[in-house]
């Protein structure tokens, strides 16, 4: 029997979702006692902490992905042999010039050979993709689980913690959710998945200049900043218009496929990306504003994550413990290339308070 939410039929379970982080962390304003930054570029970071991760051997992106999926997997119950597919979503460089993360995160976790591990290259919006990738394993095998996961470590010469982007700092760590068919215990419902893209801003990048036979041949460190002929082409107005017109269109869109209401009073949370106020407006600015109540950001606790603000935010919601039987929670995403998703979560009426 199909279960109910009042609402449609759920597309997936979330069994549960997790976060693993380095324990050294650091502010602004440690930057600047080290000489890392000046004083003026720790101002525009704001207040921000960002876990910092140390040692490659437990640390590296894809030891760091091991860890948080083996924390899912134990709260959900599920053993590493029912898991059917691995997605794995970073954005930085993952330790090696020349491997699949993706097999070695599987390793890792000891997944069985029929545990498919597939890696998921979609910028900051990679794990949120992921879901629409667990859904269609699902239909192929409903007995089994899947393991989304992304993970990122950031430092120079790739993408610096402080320094790629003047208004957006990048922390270290991992999380995972472990998702099946839709059951009673689950954490949260699937009620519906939504992507918009504009592929027109793959461009943005300020050292993009045309394309060469290896990365990172410019160090010191990857600069995130808009190009001068994306400037030229519209700049950041464009991005902000065209940033603007996706997320809400992502957001109407899961709301229709989920029978909902924009001002269902069941929406009690709206998550959005983990990015400083002023990119968290260019980006996702319509939603925020409508939803100005409900609007839920840990950037001030993490930074941003890469490809882990979505999972991150979505263990955060579960292990709160402040959400109630049939709550509804919308969970934005928004990456470079770029891509907006918004999914629909229910707590489920079954599950106990």
């Amino acid at each position: 029997m199909a279960l109910q939410t009042g609402t449609v039929e759920p597309l997936l379970g979330i069994r549960a979702a997790r976060c693993w982080f380095p324990e050294k962390t650091r502010r602004p304003q440690d930057e600047v006692r080290t000489g890392n930054l000046t004083a003026e570029q720790a101002a525009r970071h704001g207040e921000v902490t960002l876990h910092i991760a140390r040692g490659w051997a437990t640390e590296s992106a894809p030891a760091m992905a091991v860890s948080a999926g083996r924390a899912a997997l134990s709260a959900s119950g599920v053993p590493a042999a029912d898991v059917g597919l691995l997605a794995y979503a970073w954005t930085n460089y993952q330790g090696n010039p020349f491997f699949t993360a993706g097999h070695c995160v599987a390793d890792g976790l000891g997944l069985p050979r029929s545990a498919a591990p597939v890696g998921v290259q979609q910028a900051c919006n990679g794990a949120a993709m992921a879901f629409t990738l667990a859904a269609g394993q699902l239909r192929l095998d409903e007995h089994a689980h899947a393991l989304i996961v992304a993970a990122d470590r950031f430092g120079a010469p790739a993408v610096d913690h402080w320094r790629s982007h003047v208004m957006l700092a990048y922390g270290d760590g991992a999380s995972a959710a472990v998702v099946g068919r839709p059951a009673p215990g689950d954490a949260f419902h699937v009620l519906a998945v939504e992507h918009v893209a504009a592929p027109e801003l793959w461009r943005t990048r300020d050292d993009y200049d045309g394309f060469g036979p290896q990365p990172l041949a410019t160090p010191p460190y990857i600069n995130a900043m808009p190009t001068e002929k994306f400037s030229d082409e519209g700049g950041r107005p464009r991005l902000r218009a065209i940033s603007h017109e996706c997320i809400t269109e992502a957001v109407d869109r899961a709301l229709d496929r989920a029978g909902l209401a924009p001002g269902d009073p069941r929406i009690t949370q709206v998550l959005a990306p983990r990015l400083s106020d002023k990119v968290r407006e260019l980006m996702i600015g319509p939603v925020e504003e409508k939803y100005s109540d409900r609007i839920v950001c840990h950037y001030g606790e993490t930074g941003h994550l890469g490809a882990g603000d979505f999972l991150a935010n979505i263990a955060d919601a579960e292990t709160a413990g402040d959400l109630a039987p049939g709550d509804i929670v919308l969970v934005l995403g928004a990456g470079g290339g770029y891509s907006y998703t918004c999914a629909v979560l229910q707590v489920p009426e079954e599950r106990a308070a």
